[in-house]
């Protein structure tokens, strides 16, 4: 098999990207959420269900972008020229 030689950055990829941008339509819709449950229906447990979403949705886009840097920085000074060698 041949190697795909260099791979874009961790950030380009359109996977990473998607799901960078599933994390702010999570954190939008928690945020929606909990203005409904406040204002409109006068429910506290869809208020606390919609900060829970918008507080895991932050969490996970935060978490996704230090693995991002982390790769892209760790990727210019750790190299592999093949998958199968290891990184130690």
């Amino acid at each position: 098999m041949s190697d795909p030689g260099h791979s874009p950055p961790a950030s380009r990829e359109l996977v990473f990207r998607t799901i960078q941008l599933l994390m702010l339509v999570d954190i939008a819709v928690g945020g929606a959420l909990v203005l409904l449950g406040l204002f409109v229906f006068d429910l506290p447990a869809l208020a606390i269900a919609g900060t829970f979403l918008a507080c895991i949705g932050a969490g996970l886009a935060v978490l996704f972008r230090l693995l991002g840097r982390r790769a892209a920085a760790g990727g210019a000074t750790a190299r592999r020229d093949s998958p199968h060698q290891l990184r130690r």
